[in-house]
């Protein structure tokens, strides 16, 4: 049953066919972007593609798997289907080597972004990859650049850079938390995105002030990954601090709606030894090295702050689990998603 207000959203795949056949419907679905032709002795039969694309009313998030191939856009192209949107790449795996303009040569690896304007030239030649992509308006890339002149075309911010990795942990999340975003929510995501794209690919105070809160944000969320990836470790915000480049003011900042950095470092322990005392595969481990495992170092703290945070002790939920099945939360994916319209006609039709 579709959900109610959930973001428009296709999904294109290559799974039937011999390979000439997927080839050929592949090269049908991408034609609204590129011109798309198999590299020269690439078998074809082992080719394939996929697309699943969301639309967010002014942006196209779309992440895709394909092979080998050459993508291009020449001048008769870019000057008979008018389409002069921006197009950002983020290579999660895969790359290419090819040239944009007048032969000006590039080189994409796997982690690095890109940003194509498809009103000008380019022509790739790609490894198999996988790639999240995102078609921006100019209208609404100009704004967001501060700058209707700002030559984006043929841009790479490499991952191994501080604001590349800061951008693609963005894209990262973002791909992650689109099935749960509803079209009333979609400008304001809208607007995040692309602030945080200017802040990355163009950063000026301008841009980079405008995309504090999405800065702030993805700061946050891999403060909060790498705490609980080290649980069982020493946490203090000195370590913090120095692990991601940032002053303590700003860790409290980051903190404070979450109840402070320590309160959140406690309450995440305390989850964690709440998990493995409620799993039976755990019923030999004593309570106390079920707590030392979950970073504290005291059985007694660990106690107490146990029965404050859930009303039990750490022994009334053994006791709870003792003799139940082990059950692991199973949420319905729901329907597959079906197509609700057709990507080439998203992108004619994109517009602020």
């Amino acid at each position: 049953m579709p959900v109610p207000h959930a973001l428009p959203s296709t999904v294109f795949t290559t799974d039937q066919g011999s390979g000439e056949e997927r080839f050929e419907a592949w090269r049908s679905s991408i034609s609204v972007v590129f011109d798309v032709a198999p590299l020269d002795r690439d078998p074809l039969e082992s080719f394939s593609a996929s697309v699943t694309a969301c639309h967010l009313g002014a942006l196209l998030v779309g992440d895709l798997h394909f092979g080998r191939q050459q993508f291009s856009r020449g001048a008769p192209r870019v000057a008979r289907d008018g389409v002069n949107h921006y197009l950002v790449q983020w290579y999660r795996s895969g790359g290419f080597v090819g040239q944009h303009d007048n032969g000006v040569d590039m080189q994409v690896r796997a982690g690095d972004i890109t940003v194509f304007d498809l009103g000008r030239t380019q022509r790739t030649y790609a490894n198999p990859s996988h790639v999240l992509s995102i078609v921006v308006p100019r209208e609404i890339a100009d704004e967001a650049f501060c700058s209707p002149s700002a030559d984006l075309h043929g841009t790479v911010l490499r991952g191994h850079t501080a604001l590349g990795g800061l951008l693609s942990d963005y894209l990262q999340s973002l791909h992650r938390r689109l099935p749960a975003v509803t079209l009333p929510e979609a400008p304001a995501v809208v607007q995040a995105t692309t602030q945080m794209l200017a802040a990355c690919l163009r950063p000026s105070r301008d841009t980079l002030a405008q995309a504090q809160p999405q800065i702030q944000g993805v700061t946050l969320e891999r403060i909060q990954q790498y705490i609980a990836q080290s649980l069982g470790a020493p946490l203090s915000p000195e370590l913090l601090c120095r692990t991601f480049g940032i002053s303590r003011s700003m860790l409290y900042r980051l903190f404070e709606p979450l109840g402070g950095v320590a309160h959140y470092v406690q309450q995440q322990r305390l989850v964690r030894a709440f998990h493995a005392l409620a799993n039976p595969a755990n019923r030999r481990l004593r309570v106390g090295e079920i707590a030392t495992r979950s970073g504290f170092t005291s059985e007694a703290h660990f106690s107490r702050a146990f029965r404050a945070a859930f009303g039990l002790t750490p022994s009334d939920v053994r006791a709870t689990a003792r003799g139940t099945a082990n059950r692991a939360g199973a949420f319905a994916a729901g329907d597959a998603m079906r197509p609700t319209a057709e990507y080439a006609d998203w992108v004619r039709a994109l517009q602020v």
